[in-house]
């Protein structure tokens, strides 16, 4: 029914186009508008950290609070650094002060930009002045930078003034400034401005210049100011590492932006690039100057343009060679319009559905497009490997004269090959993807949903679009099979020889190198590296200035609130976090951060470096001179004068407290690792606080390793969901193994690898492991599939192995080698993440087709296999299996399974099955229609028989290799079910209970023709009695050469403990020597063996005779079978007799009995009753010799 809808569909071809094109149209218009710029036209792609944070847990929300009451964590440290390391001047102060300025009135989203010219003394004549003030004229603070600019100017200007105007201007500007001073005192005096505040600078008069001053004097009493007060400031916590650097050489700029703005969008940062581009070459010290700046939102925008850059440069050139590579492959520019447009078609639909939801791409998501170029690739391409293969078969079953086959019988037949295997695969497939969607994190989400999409939606194109594409553009065709000589063809030629002599070896050296990579798994490490960019980029360049010379960019944010006892005090103004105590404590967090004291653990943590804390605790310190005797009084004082113009460390509800570190860390390991400490050392500081902590980088560190270790239990996972698929597809968990395991070997050596070379799992590495489970899952099922087919023509699961591998190699050879060559391109990117993204997936996809080549097939011909759908073709029911001899005692579902590890033979009428003295090595049953079994001597034929549904025949071939006695030919269109030991093995690993009830089912025909050939024997002629001796050495003879199997042997090899069961399921009896055996009731279905003694079967001298004698007789010992027992029953018409010629011990077990023991002890019984099966085959072989001697 599901391969009919898409044949049915593929009869309108032109109608699927235009559907396509229709719909195409639709979700292109969905993506521009959806993925794209409105106004650049630019792909927007989500750089930042929030789609890597889990949006159901409080973490998120409360990223989104601290960002509400503390604004934006995203700032931009912009550093002037001297290049020659002498602390920085003059110049370098005013070319601070000017790009200060400039960047706040030209660079968008700005809240504040804090520099070194901007933290105010705490105490002195200038107290809430900046350190860069000093007092003046009339008790008035001015900025020395400022009046050594305005002096300059002043000395530049080419206004004329004269001097009597000069004694006039000084003396108002004292009048001034001594107005202000004393409207200053008169406000000071009512307490309406804080006691530090001093009054304001005035700015200089030209006048009060003295006229014989020089702009190089000026400029050397300022520089001797500056480099005062520069001097003063080195190893000031207030500015040491944040706008200062320790060795005074470095001044920096610290730009925070509103929550609402973006930092690291192309405008912004084009802008701050012009500016620090014009200082940095106009500016008076550009000698010496060196302008860094890093932050977030710089390497937020560098990460996408790389990948924009990436995916304007690279994805193309991909599609190129693999365009390349399907030209080489097909030889014709038409066979690579087909699987291009497949491609881009499903990558344009699934940007679509991305645009028509809303969501923008991601660095996770931005996978989609190289999963949806493997598997669709893949999938197209063996959709046209089939093509060919179908066309080439459809002419070569054709006579000569005969017109050649139309595109649309080779479509069909193609559709009718491939659409199961395809669905299945694109379903499995999806199972595995589908799994990510559980994640709590937005972008493995989203990966998941549009993966699944991106591949339902090629799997519906590789069975419409395809096909339809081929009308218009036909395919050339393949060589005929005999004249394929190509480098290929010898290729494969060499690979299968190898499959044929060592595929024993192949899969174990295969099972060698999977457990050596897991070797290498215990190394693998998690850690989203922050080295994406190169190290010669100058973004790196830049930031390890800044990390060297002021402090790491990487920023933790730590917040304090009430705990539950603090909120319960009657004294509602009473604030726990504005109190000494919490002072104290945030002092012993930071001594413990520092290692101040000691070493502590923090030491111990790789790649990390802190930096510095923003907390109340250095400033309080810093203003008062030390923390002796500090009381909860003066830390209110200090929060409620800090509220307005000083830093700010509590929220205006003052219900939570920042403090803030920033620091240095070479990946998300470092900072999990210092999240860790934190969460276990700062209640035992600050116990009377409740702690939590925030912060982008925090927060994408852990959704990064959420990411990397959820990809990897998501592959864990979606290996299981394949698996039963697997299990399902082929109806056994063993075979879902043997199928899962060349996909296990590619995971396990792509895991490996990374642990051998010390590559930790970050975000982009860990999606490479669904990508090879996708393309293992659909090589496997396409081998899996074609192989079937070809077990049921060839009857040899070895034969069909080999004879499968060039089918299927080809297109994974050239789908392989495009899509390798593709992703290779991808260590020409500039970002480190993409490089080893692409190189190991390129390695992984070669790695998975060197398995699919060699381990695949090699464990295939083990061990055979049968699908799903060939067990829903089966047309079995209850009614039918109980006309077939074979599969008494099953049920329908056993009987489809016995039936599907066997073959099917259809033969027309008069097809001869075999001839009389060939060697046989199979068991036939026939399912519909007749065989005759005939003679054919001297050219006359005798018809023995005509066997009908449900007769067995040819079993001593099967067990005995014996040659056919006889010639069967089909009487009528026939089908026959084939059994031979090359699915007998499959059948008894995989299904012991149906393996052991088929050998039950044999072994009771084997012991009915023992019976009546005995009887037929007896029965046939007198015997001479003075041969006797003569006879007994024959039939001793006879029994040697015609043994297959030792009895005794068979029994020994069970071992103790299965003798020991089968024993618990049997009737023992004890004979005593010439006693006669008459008392068992014997059925056919019974079955006396004989553990110790001995025991005679005796036959009637003649048919004329009542007296029994040893003239022609059977003797039975050392646990054989007397399966001629059945035929003394002790009566008048006996035709034998039993006889114990020693004492002897007889074990009797039932029909019943053996059901019992093969539904309870299925491995154990399919041994016995298999070897039962042998040794009643002998026997009927010594009968049959026998009756033919005589």
């Amino acid at each position: 029914m599901f391969v009919r809808i898409f044949t049915t569909l593929n009869q309108f071809p032109k109608t699927i186009l235009l559907a396509v094109l229709v719909l195409s149209a639709f979700f292109f218009v969905q993506a521009r508008d959806g993925l794209f710029d409105s106004e650049t036209g630019r792909l927007r792609i989500n750089s930042t950290v929030e789609p890597f944070i889990e949006r159901d847990s409080g973490a998120y929300q409360q990223f989104l609070d601290a960002r509400k009451a503390f604004g934006s964590e995203e700032v931009v440290v912009i550093a002037l650094h001297n290049t020659e390391k002498k602390p920085i001047g003059l110049e370098f102060i005013v070319t601070l002060g000017h790009l200060k300025s400039d960047i706040e009135t030209t660079v968008p989203g700005i809240t504040k930009v804090l520099s070194m010219l901007d933290i105010p003394q705490a105490s002195g004549e200038c107290a809430g002045k900046s350190y860069f003030h000093q007092m003046g004229i009339g008790s008035v603070c001015f900025s020395v930078v400022e009046k050594y600019e305005q002096d300059i100017s002043c000395l530049n200007s080419t206004a004329s003034s004269s001097t009597p105007d000069t004694e006039e201007s000084l003396e108002e500007s004292l009048e001034e400034s001594l107005e202000e001073s004393l409207a200053e005192n008169i406000d000071d005096a009512t307490g309406l401005q804080p006691e530090t505040e001093t009054p304001e600078d005035t700015v200089s008069d030209c006048s009060l210049i003295n006229s014989a001053a020089s702009s190089e004097k000026l400029r050397i009493e300022a520089e001797t100011e500056i480099n005062k007060i520069v001097s003063s400031l080195k190893n000031h916590p207030l500015f040491e590492g944040d706008v200062l650097s320790r060795n005074l050489s470095t001044a920096a700029l610290i730009i925070s932006f509103s929550p609402g703005s973006k930092p690291e969008s192309d405008n912004t940062q084009t802008i701050l690039k012009g500016l620090l581009s014009k200082y940095q070459k106009n500016s008076e010290v550009a000698e010496s100057l060196r302008i860094a700046y890093a932050g977030q939102p710089r390497q937020i925008n560098k990460a996408s343009r790389l990948i924009r850059q990436d995916m304007a440069l690279i994805l193309p050139l991909s599609l190129m060679l693999i365009v390349v590579v399907l030209l080489i492959a097909f030889r014709s520019i038409r066979a690579v319009i087909v699987p291009l447009s497949v491609v881009l078609f499903g990558i344009l639909w699934t940007a679509g559905i991305i645009g028509l939801i809303g969501d923008q791409l991601n660095l996770v998501t931005m996978a989609c497009a190289p999963i949806i170029v493997c598997v669709g690739s893949a999938y197209v391409i063996k959709f046209l490997n089939q093509y060919q293969i179908e066309s080439l078969q459809i002419r070569e079953a054709k006579e000569s004269g005969v017109p050649q086959p139309t595109i649309s019988e080779v479509v069909y037949a193609t559709l009718s090959s491939v659409t199961v295997p395809v669905t299945v695969t694109a379903l499995t497939t999806v199972a595995g993807f589908i799994a990510l969607v559980v994640s709590p994190i937005p972008a493995v989400q989203q990966l998941g949903l549009y993966s699944s999409v991106g591949i339902i939606f090629i799997n519906l194109f590789t069975l419409t679009l395809a096909p339809a594409l081929l009308h218009f553009f036909r395919l050339p065709d393949l060589a005929p099979t005999e004249n394929k000589s190509g480098l290929l063809d010898r290729f494969f030629q060499v690979i299968v020889e190898w499959l044929r002599l060592y595929s024993k070896r192949l899969i174990w050296i295969w099972l060698t190198v999977a457990a050596f990579a897991a070797l290498g798994m215990f190394d693998l490490s998690i850690n989203s590296s922050t080295n994406t960019f190169p190290k010669d980029s100058q973004l790196v360049k830049d930031l390890k200035l800044i990390e060297e010379e002021l402090s790491g960019t990487d920023t933790l944010r730590l917040l304090f609130s009430a705990g539950n006892e603090s909120r319960n005090k009657q004294d509602l103004s009473y604030n726990p976090l504005k109190t000494a105590k919490t002072i104290f404590g945030l002092k012993e967090l930071q001594d413990w951060l520092f290692q101040v004291k000691d070493v502590t653990e923090i030491g111990n943590i790789e790649g990390l470096r802190i930096d510095k804390m923003h907390s109340p605790v250095d400033v309080l310190q810093h203003y008062r001179r030390g923390l002796d005797k500090l009381s909860d009084k003066e830390v209110v004082q200090f929060f409620d004068k800090t509220a307005e113009n000083g830093p700010k460390f509590l929220s205006d509800a003052e219900d939570v407290m920042q403090v803030t570190l920033r620091m240095r860390s070479n990946g998300s390991t470092a900072f999990l690792e210092l999240r860790d400490l934190l969460l276990q050392k700062v209640p035992e500081l600050l116990p009377h606080l409740q702690f939590s902590y925030t912060g982008g980088s925090v927060l994408s560190s852990e959704s990064a390793n959420n990411i990397a270790q959820g990809q990897i239990n998501s592959v864990f996972l979606a290996l299981v969901i394949v698996f039963v698929i697997l299990s399902i597809l082929f109806l056994s968990w063993k075979m879902g193994v043997i199928a899962l395991f060349p996909n296990v070997i590619t995971i396990l050596i792509f895991f490996g690898s990374l642990g051998w070379l010390n590559i930790p799992i970050g975000v982009t590495i860990s999606v490479i492991a669904a990508i090879a489970l996708g393309i293992g899952v659909d090589d496997t099922i396409h081998f899996l599939s074609h192989y079937n087919e070809n077990a049921k023509k060839l009857r040899n699961k070895r034969k069909a192995s080999l004879k499968t591998l060039p089918i299927v190699a080809r297109p994974m050879i050239f789908s392989t080698i495009a899509l390798s060559a593709g992703f290779i391109l991808f260590v020409q990117s500039e970002m480190e993440s993409q490089v080893l993204f692409g190189a190991f997936t390129a390695f992984t996809l070669l790695v998975c087709l060197a398995i699919d080549m060699t381990y695949l097939p090699s464990v295939v011909m083990e061990t055979g296999l049968i699908t799903v759908w060939d067990y829903v073709g089966l047309k079995f029911d209850e009614q039918f299996i109980e006309g077939i001899d074979l599969f008494q005692n099953m049920t329908v579902r056993e009987a489809k399974i016995a039936s599907l590890m066997a073959y099917t033979k259809d033969l027309e009428k008069g097809t001869l099955l075999f001839t009389q003295g060939e060697i046989g090595d199979e068991m036939y049953v026939v399912l519909s229609g007749s065989i005759s079994i005939f003679l054919d001597k001297n050219e006359k034929r005798t018809d023995l028989v005509r066997l009908k549904k449900g007769n067995t025949f040819g079993e001593m071939g099967l067990f005995r290799k014996a040659e056919r006695s006889a010639n069967a030919e089909a009487s009528e269109k026939t089908r026959l079910l084939v059994v031979n030991r090359d699915c007998l093995e499959p059948l008894k690993k995989r299904n012991p209970k149906i393996a052991a009830k088929l050998f039950l089912n044999l072994a009771h025909r084997l012991q009915s023709s023992l019976k009546e050939t005995d009887e037929r024997l007896l029965k046939q002629k007198e015997f001479d009695l003075t041969s006797l001796e003569a006879k007994l050495n024959a039939n001793e003879n006879l029994e040697q050469t015609e043994i297959s199997i030792e009895p005794a042997d068979f029994w020994e090899k069970l071992g103790k403990k299965w003798r020991r069961i089968i024993m618990s399921y049997c009737e023992s009896h004890s004979i005593m020597s010439g006693k006669k055996i008459t008392k068992f009731n014997a059925k056919i279905g019974d079955y006396l063996f004989i553990t110790s003694g001995e025991v005679e079967i005796e036959s009637k001298v003649s048919a004329k005779s009542d007296t029994f004698s040893v003239g022609y007789c059977w003797t039975r010992k050392d646990f054989d079978l007397i399966g001629e027992f059945s035929l003394c029953t002790g009566n008048a018409d006996s035709a034998a007799q039993a006889i114990a010629r020693k004492d002897s011990t007889l074990l009797q077990i039932t029909k019943t009995d053996l059901l019992s023991l093969t539904q309870e002890e299925p491995r154990i019984s399919v041994q016995f009753i298999e070897n039962l099966v042998c040794i009643l085959s002998d026997q009927l072989a010594i009968a049959n010799k026998r009756v033919q001697d005589q």
